[in-house]
């Protein structure tokens, strides 16, 4: 098991909460642009484009790695993970399956190197 992996695991873990705290200083921000008659769409802009961040970006990455952290420990994919929720599944194929793939190749080690994405999926069938 890699201790890079489970450190970026605890840094992931901590991203959302850092992210929720900026977005309500910008929530503040447009309240009182609407208050005082301001334009307040590039506020708002950045706004989702934060809240996009958090439930796909960071979403997506702390569940590749924790999940490339139980296929390194060599434990069954129903270990992280009882089902998937069928709306996720392009999501997982297609920003999941990959990631995970690129840290089992970069932290694993012996046969663990030659997991592909299809070697991954196969791991993943519930």
């Amino acid at each position: 098991m890699s201790i890079e992996l489970k450190i970026k695991a605890k840094h992931l873990a901590l991203e959302p909460g850092i992210i929720r705290h900026e977005e309500e200083k910008l929530q503040k921000q447009i309240d009182w642009a609407v208050k005082n008659s301001r334009e307040t769409w590039q506020l708002i802009g950045q706004l989702w484009r934060l809240r996009n961040h958090r439930n796909n970006e960071v979403c997506n990455e702390a569940r590749a790695t924790n999940l490339a952290r139980t296929y390194l420990a060599g434990k069954p994919y129903s270990y992280a993970e009882k089902k998937r929720k069928e709306d996720k599944e392009f999501s997982f194929q297609n920003h999941v399956i990959p990631r995970i793939t690129a840290m089992v190749k970069k932290y694993g080690k012996g046969d663990q190197l030659k997991a592909d994405d299809k070697t991954i999926i196969e791991w993943s069938k519930l």
